[in-house]
C-alpha cells in the first residue's frame, strides 16, 4: 500500500523526505568519496521515477565536502543545524565527527572504512562491523591458494593504516600459512621512496605484498619492486578502480583486489546490478566503488524507511533495520545481519577476489551468480575450500 500520511518528523513535509550527506570530495591523495554522491543521487531517481516512498520523494539536498579527508566533525555538525531527516551518504577518510551523529541519534549510513561505525546502532555501514587488528582467514587463505610464503606488509602512520598491518600479522598468527618477513607501518602519508622497504622485502624473500596504503603508496612500491626485480604479487584492499587500472594494469599484472560487493564484472550478477547501472548512467555517474556505495546507502535508508509502513520516525527507520538478519541490497552485498553487526561480525566473512589480468579485473575463486567466498571467522583452522556464495 503506497499510501502518503502526515508525518511529524525533521526533514519531512507532505511531498519530501530530505537528507544529507559529507564525502571527502577534495582530499589529499585523490580519492573519489564524492562520487557517493553520484549514487545516491541515481538511486533516489530510480525510487522518485517508481513514485517515490509512500507517495514521497526523496531528496539529497545537502553536500558537505571534508576537503581535507580528516577533519568532518565541523560538516556533520553544519548537517545536524539543517533541516535534514537523515545522514547519507558519508564517504570520509576519518570519522571524527560520529560521535555527534550517535548524540543526536540521527539516522546515518555510508560507506564504512572507520571503525567509529561501531559507536552507535544508527550508523549504518555498508560493511557491517568492521575490526582493523582482528585476524580475518582470507589473506592467509590466499597466501596458501597462490603458493606464497613470506608477506610483506607495509603501512602508513596513520590508525586506520597502521591498524590494519596489525591486523595482516593476527592473521598470519592465527592462520599460518605463510611468514610475516617484512612489515613497516611507519610510512608518512605520500612517501616517494620505499626503495629500502623494496631491498628489505627482497633480502627477506617476500613473495607476496600486502598493502594497507592508498593508490599512490601501492603505485611507488610496485613500481620499485619491479626496479629491483622482487618477484611478488600485491593483495590490495583498496584498488577496485578503472583510472587505476586504466594507467597502472601492466605494472600491476597477476595482483589480486578485494571487493565486499559483486564486482562488475562477475558473471550472472543480481538484477539490482543492472538497474544501478543504468540508473548511475541516467544522472551521468561514474560506475565505480563509491559511487556504489552510495547506491547501497541509499538503498539501505528505504530499506529501512520501508520497514516502519506509512508512519514513520527517524527512531522507527533504526529499529526497523536493526531487526533484519539478511540484508544484502538485494544481492550487491554479502548479507548483514543488523542484529549484531553493530558491536561484532556475524562469524561469517564473505568477500569477493578479482585478479589483474590483461588489464581487466577477472573475478576469482567464486562461481557465476555466487561471486563470494565465505569463511567461519570463529574456526580454528582454514577450510580446504571457502564456501562460495551469492
Amino acid at each position: 500500500i503506497d499510501e502518503n500520511v502526515p508525518v511529524d518528523a525533521p526533514g519531512v513535509d507532505d511531498s519530501t523526505i530530505r537528507v544529507g550527506g559529507v564525502a571527502s570530495t577534495t582530499n589529499p591523495i585523490g580519492g573519489k568519496e564524492g562520487e557517493s554522491f553520484e549514487g545516491v543521487h541515481a538511486y533516489f531517481e530510480f525510487m522518485n521515477s517508481q513514485g517515490g516512498v509512500y507517495g514521497r520523494d526523496l531528496e539529497l539536498v545537502a553536500e558537505e565536502d571534508d576537503n581535507t579527508g580528516f577533519e568532518n566533525t565541523q560538516d556533520i555538525q553544519s548537517l545536524l543545524t539543517q533541516d535534514l531527516f537523515a545522514v547519507l551518504p558519508v564517504a570520509t577518510l576519518d570519522f571524527s565527527g560520529a560521535e555527534l551523529l550517535v548524540d543526536a541519534n540521527m539516522p546515518t549510513f555510508g560507506w564504512n572504512i572507520n571503525e567509529e561505525y561501531a559507536l552507535g546502532d544508527n550508523l549504518f555501514g555498508i560493511r557491517g562491523y568492521l575490526c582493523f587488528t582482528c585476524a580475518q582467514p582470507l589473506l592467509p587463505w590466499l597466501a596458501r591458494e597462490t603458493g606464497s610464503t613470506t608477506i610483506g606488509v607495509l603501512a602508513y602512520d596513520v590508525p586506520q593504516s597502521a591498524t590494519c598491518a596489525e591486523g595482516i600479522q593476527a592473521s598470519f598468527d592465527t592462520y599460518p600459512t605463510a611468514e610475516v618477513g617484512f612489515l613497516d607501518a611507519s610510512l608518512p602519508y605520500g612517501i616517494p621512496d620505499l626503495s629500502a622497504q623494496v631491498r628489505d622485502m627482497k633480502a627477506a624473500g617476500v613473495d607476496m605484498i600486502a598493502t594497507c596504503m592508498d593508490f599512490n603508496g601501492a603505485i611507488t612500491v610496485q613500481q620499485e619492486a619491479r626496479r629491483q626485480e622482487l618477484d611478488a604479487i600485491q593483495y590490495m584492499p583498496n584498488a577496485y578502480d578503472y583510472d587505476f587500472l586504466e594507467e597502472n594494469g601492466d605494472l600491476f599484472e597477476g595482483s589480486y583486489v578485494l571487493t565486499q560487493f559483486v564486482p562488475f564484472e562477475a558473471e550472472d550478477p543480481p538484477p539490482s546490478m543492472d538497474t544501478y547501472l543504468e540508473w548511475i548512467d541516467e544522472v551521468g555517474g561514474t560506475v565505480g566503488e563509491l559511487s556504489l556505495s552510495g547506491w547501497i546507502a541509499a538503498d539501505m535508508f528505504v530499506t529501512g524507511r520501508r520497514a516502519t509502513g506509512p508512519e514513520f520516525s527517524q527512531q522507527g527507520v533504526i529499529d526497523g533495520l536493526n531487526q533484519l538478519t539478511d540484508y544484502n541490497a538485494e544481492g550487491l552485498i554479502p548479507p548483514l545481519d543488523w542484529t549484531v553487526e553493530h558491536t561484532g561480525d556475524s562469524g561469517r566473512a564473505c568477500s569477493a577476489l578479482s585478479i589483474i589480468e590483461d588489464g581487466a579485473f577477472v573475478p576469482q575463486f567464486g562461481e557465476p551468480g555466487a561471486p563470494f567466498i565465505c569463511f567461519d571467522t570463529e574456526a580454528a583452522e582454514l577450510p580446504e575450500e571457502p564456501e562460495v556464495s551469492a
